[in-house]
């Protein structure tokens, strides 16, 4: 897995930094693609770069050489990034080529101007940073903004309208690639300082990872219906599907089975509670739709490596360490 983070001047060295550790956080204890991670930093020329607040990243790699990369992201500005972006003319070249040859962009907030110069958002979904949208909106005609969504995807490029939108992505992409357990470990060393807003992000914006509409149908439905008794034959009856056909629809779309989904929204909501609620693990259970406490803690440990308890514990002493 080969990533580039792409350095400019005026980019947030947090809308590089954060992923690049998250991603080598995930390489040492996930099972991985067969091709093991790499994280680059590529600028207009290799050297020092000097980012907003004074933090200065060493880019290993040039535009102009010919490495390919599979993943590429490119952070957002901080102030105007009119200037910055037009005299981005080998960035754009550079970003051209390499989707040409199968590379997935990610863009966050006023990074995602930067690929609208190049062209390539050209009559596709984006978002962005919900000050620059309606200057996008005006200035990009031929792409098509999506007001209030935070992530939309379309023919491998990602936008992303913030850095904790960007993070979702980042924890979906963990997800797939190195699986539950790097995932698990990423979101506890990460993520509890700040509240999840998406499930899956892709679904939940408006943008979508896969194209069948009856299960991101059925995916809406549990998302509002979690806490209640919900069978696999309610969802199948949703989408007007026999419960087999539902059961292998699903997971072609999503990699994962309704039952699975339900389960990890559930838990997803559980997480909530744990740390920003008082409720206790059985009244916690019963609130997002498990049978029993008990049933609910032994579901818990297996997702996230411990019992709720002390995942509440860790939760608080991360968030009210004072």
């Amino acid at each position: 897995m080969k990533i580039a983070f792409v350095l400019y001047p005026q980019a947030l060295a947090t809308g590089v930094t954060v992923p690049a550790e998250m991603f080598n956080a995930a390489s040492l204890v996930g099972h991985g693609p067969a091709v093991p991670l790499s994280v680059n930093f590529v600028a207009e020329q290799s050297g020092p770069v000097e980012m907003t607040g004074g933090v200065t990243l060493y880019a290993a790699h040039a535009y102009q050489e010919h490495d390919l990369f599979e993943w590429i992201f490119l952070p957002p500005m901080w102030g105007s990034p009119w200037s910055s972006m037009i005299k981005q003319d080998r960035l754009r070249q550079w970003l051209k080529n390499q989707y040409a040859q199968g590379a997935r962009i990610v863009a966050t907030g006023s990074g995602v101007g930067v690929v609208a110069l190049s062209g390539l958002l050209d009559e596709k979904v984006a978002t962005t940073h919900w000050y620059f949208l309606e200057r996008f909106r005006k200035r990009f005609a031929r792409v098509n903004f999506q007001t209030g969504h935070f992530i939309t995807h379309q023919d491998g490029i990602y936008c992303a309208g913030s850095i904790n939108a960007q993070t979702e992505l980042v924890l979906y992409f963990i997800e797939r690639q190195f699986g539950d357990e790097a995932l698990a470990l990423v979101e506890r060393q990460f993520m509890h300082e700040l509240k999840r807003n998406f499930t899956t992000p892709y679904y939940e914006p408006g943008g979508k990872i896969h194209d069948d509409e009856l299960v991101s149908l059925v995916q809406s439905w549990v998302r509002s219906h979690f806490s209640e008794s919900i069978t696999i034959q309610q969802m199948a009856d949703i989408a007007g599907q026999s419960e087999r056909q539902l059961r292998r629809r699903f997971l072609k779309a999503t990699g994962e089975s309704p039952i699975q989904y339900l389960v990890r929204i559930r838990i997803e909501q559980a997480q909530d509670l744990l740390r920003e609620s008082n409720l206790t693990a059985t009244d916690i259970a019963l609130t997002t739709g498990f049978a029993s406490s008990g049933y609910f803690s032994r579901t818990f440990k297996k997702h996230n490596g411990m019992s709720p308890g002390d995942y509440r514990k860790m939760v608080r002493r991360k968030m009210f360490s004072e």
